[in-house]
């Protein structure tokens, strides 16, 4: 984690991810009547701490993304092997929140007791 925002280091950033995130960086800062060269000579010389947090929601939306891809598809095996991912994934989380809980480091109060959660 990094030491100033306590936020996990970014994966390896592909090119699809960077556009993205350079995409609503323009949108964010009302940048749409610029030229794409105006967009992107802003983005490239942002500070470091802004491309990071618009390189985290890229990596979220097209997370989304992929996953309504296949939430659609007509094929049910299709449809059935991406519902257990995302049953999985939410799994997962829900165990990390756990763990997190049994630590003393989460930084949240659940609304619900946590052993609903535990079951």
């Amino acid at each position: 984690m990094s030491e100033e925002t306590l936020e996990p280091p970014l994966p390896p950033i592909d090119a699809r991810t960077e556009a993205v995130a350079e995409r609503l960086f323009g949108l964010k800062w009302a940048l749409r009547k610029d030229s794409t060269e105006i967009i992107h000579k802003e983005w490239q010389t942002a500070p470091e701490w802004i491309r990071d947090g618009y390189l985290r929601q890229a990596i979220e939306v097209l997370s989304a993304a992929d996953q309504a891809d296949g939430a659609t598809a007509s094929d049910y095996k299709e449809r059935m092997r991406v519902e257990y991912q995302e049953l999985t994934g939410r799994a997962d989380k829900l165990r990390d929140m756990l763990q997190r809980y049994a630590d003393g480091t989460l930084d949240f109060e659940p609304t619900c007791p946590i052993t609903l959660l535990s079951r």
